[in-house]
């Protein structure tokens, strides 16, 4: 399934610095850069609520972004400026490490007539054998790289583990080929591997072994204390 396309509103700011994120993040809006194609950055600021609505996280590295990005405010008064159009797709996301709120954006500019890199999420289908067996499925690695247009941009890639038993494994390499898109990680790393069951089998006591007497172990004997008492007692003498 191709990657889809959203329309997100920007705003052009002037003032950038901590300072600056901290006041516009009061005002639930998220501190965003857009970038690349050898134009200068270009500072934005996105509405948080706006942006979580039109971008699940699971689709923040596999969605088109069609950016329409207004001027800052009070800018250019007295002349008439239209809002600009950007193509760009999420480079990164920046969140806090305890809040996990988000902390800033960067966007970056792309081209629909030119191939792209970007990473897509990882999604394991079917039923595993193994799991019904009481395995435990692991997902090593959540997203791959690929390279394609972006209009070709799969939204995820599939990785199907209806054959896994309890120790089998799913590599890059299993994947097969994703239309019009070039898988650019690499084929040995693992994506998934059904584990064995953490729960230990419960061991019942032989029937002999039930109300059986404990008895300590003598104490073992330490070579050097005996002979640093016979040393004492020669000392004596």
């Amino acid at each position: 399934m191709r990657a889809k396309q959203v329309e997100l509103g920007a705003t052009m700011r002037v003032e950038t610095g901590k300072s600056a994120a901290r006041k516009l993040r009061a005002q639930g809006q998220i501190p965003a850069v857009v970038y690349g194609r050898g134009i200068d950055p270009m500072p934005v600021t996105v509405d948080a609520t706006e942006f979580t609505r039109a971008l699940p996280e699971s689709a923040w590295r596999s969605t088109l972004i069609n950016l329409k990005v207004a001027p800052a405010e009070g800018e250019g008064k007295g002349k008439k400026r239209s809002d600009s159009q950007e193509t760009v797709i999420i480079a990164e996301v920046q969140r806090h490490p305890v809040r996990q709120s988000l902390l800033a954006v960067d966007f970056h500019r792309i081209s629909l007539k030119e191939t792209i890199r970007a990473r897509v999420p990882v999604v394991a289908i079917g039923e595993s054998p193994g799991v019904k067996l009481g395995g435990v499925l692991e997902q090593t690695m959540h997203e791959v790289e690929v390279e394609c247009l972006p209009t070709a941009l799969p939204d995820h890639v599939e990785a199907d583990i209806s054959n896994l038993e309890i120790g089998d494994t799913f590599r890059v390499k299993d994947l097969g080929e994703i239309p019009d898109a070039t898988i650019l990680s690499d084929p040995e790393d693992l994506l998934l591997v059904v584990a064995p069951p953490t729960k230990a089998p419960t061991v019942e006591a032989a029937p002999e072994e039930i109300g059986a007497v404990v008895t300590e172990a003598p104490e073992p004997e330490v070579i050097g204390e005996k002979k640093e008492e016979e040393e004492e007692k020669e000392e004596g003498q």
